[in-house]
């Protein structure tokens, strides 16, 4: 794909609007030092020494992150985050991304701010303590949440839907609403990237690696799926969903499935340490975005597949692309556009 082609897709992020509803939370990251010669005078255990920690969105707010950074303005956040510290900290992250947070609620009892703690512990990320990991959402704040969609469906362009906690704010039993929504509204792009529970979505483009669309159809995938293997496998899934699919491949790239058949395009031939951590956020947030800004399928292809290229190469951080970043690799591997 041309640099111009590109920019010119780029050109039209500045007046889309996007809503991203979902599993909101921090990424935590610090330098971890386990023998330090110090005890607790109070328990008398060594204690650890923590450094140089960084804050940043992580799960739905990976996305957002990854949508301000291709130079998407207008969006709005929809779900949950607890009056506590972290819920603090990730709202001043969203302010000071310029997101619009009038529908993110704040909730007083029963729900801790989701958080990941990314220790990194002599270059490598060591045991995580998480929190939130066991909320429940109350009906009533759920259909509070389904109001401020729809309210918001009116205005928008695109709307990403997320779930990936175990316990998440999109439960498989509140599908149907989700399903109700995407038909009522069909001028709106929906793109999906729910780990269980969308399986259960119906007409929209729903995102998934070879892992989570064997587990959808009950099967066990195998080691190295190939193309001919997601190809059938993925039609077969969409049968039952009767919407797009988007299968990312790690290093083989990314598919696409539809109506009119399939598409491909190949991972690119990156040297040295990866990180893939937040890679599928990237491509959701950049097929997204263009898609929403009328780019075709396979444009959207091109650009995502840069995106997480750019991504991945950035070590312990959940990593963004930027145009310029995009447009430095597509040089240096179609130098011929």
């Amino acid at each position: 794909m041309t640099s111009t082609a590109i920019q010119t897709v780029f050109q039209r992020f500045a007046s889309l609007k996007v809503g991203v509803i979902g599993d909101f939370a921090i990424d935590l990251y610090f330098t971890l030092q386990t023998q330090t010669g110090e005890l607790s005078l109070e328990t008398a255990l060594e204690v650890f020494w923590g450094s140089q920690p960084s804050a940043s969105l992580g799960a739905a707010g990976n996305v957002v992150q990854n949508l301000v950074a291709l130079g998407v303005s207008d969006i709005q956040v929809i779900g949950c985050v607890g009056n506590d510290l972290f819920g603090r900290e990730m709202q001043h992250l969203f302010r000071s991304l310029g997101v619009q947070t009038q529908h993110l609620r704040v909730l007083d009892q029963n729900w801790d701010t989701c958080l990941y703690t990314k220790p990194n512990l002599n270059g490598q990320e060591a045991n995580r303590i998480d929190f939130g990991i066991a909320n429940t959402l109350d009906d009533a704040v759920f259909i509070d949440l389904i109001m401020s969609l729809e309210q918001a469906l009116t205005t928008l362009d695109v709307v990403i839907i997320n779930q990936q906690f175990a316990n998440p704010l999109l439960a498989t039993n509140r599908a149907t609403i989700l399903n109700d929504l995407i038909a009522r509204y069909p001028n709106v792009q929906f793109l999906v990237d729910m780990r269980d529970v969308g399986k259960l979505v119906q007409q929209a483009t729903l995102k998934v690696n070879t892992a989570e669309l064997a587990k959808f159809l009950g099967i066990e995938a195998p080691e190295h799926p190939d193309l001919d293997w997601c190809i059938q496998q993925g039609n077969t899934f969409r049968e039952q969903s009767g919407g797009p699919l988007l299968i990312t491949r790690g290093h083989n790239g990314i598919l696409y499935l539809d109506d009119a058949g399939a598409q491909l395009v190949a991972g690119l031939p990156l040297q040295g340490e990866l990180d893939t951590v937040g890679a599928g956020d990237t491509v959701v947030a950049t097929w997204a975005a263009c898609i929403g800004a009328g780019a075709s399928p396979e444009q959207a292809l091109a650009i995502a597949n840069l995106a997480a290229a750019v991504t991945v190469q950035k070590l312990n951080q959940t990593g963004t692309a930027s145009l310029a970043e995009i447009l430095a690799l597509n040089n240096t591997y179609h130098s011929h556009d």
